[in-house]
């Protein structure tokens, strides 16, 4: 799901927080970014960077999710 909403965002400066969806500026991410096997995924703050360190692959398959 994550890489079909990154794909509708290719291209551009935009993209999608894996942790929690939201919309994040990937020119000045709030959160940092972090790279995982090869892609760099943006945050719009620093719990969900630090979320997703801890278990990226969780977050990508879509096994967790953070609800806001």
């Amino acid at each position: 799901m994550v890489g079909a909403i990154r794909r509708l965002f290719h291209g551009s400066n935009r993209a999608i927080d894996p942790v929690c969806g939201m919309e994040v500026d990937t020119g000045n991410p709030p959160g940092g970014s972090y790279e995982h096997e090869g892609t760099t995924y943006y945050f719009c703050g620093r719990g969900c960077r630090l979320e997703f360190e801890e278990d990226p692959k969780g977050y990508l398959s879509g096994e967790k999710k953070m609800e806001m």
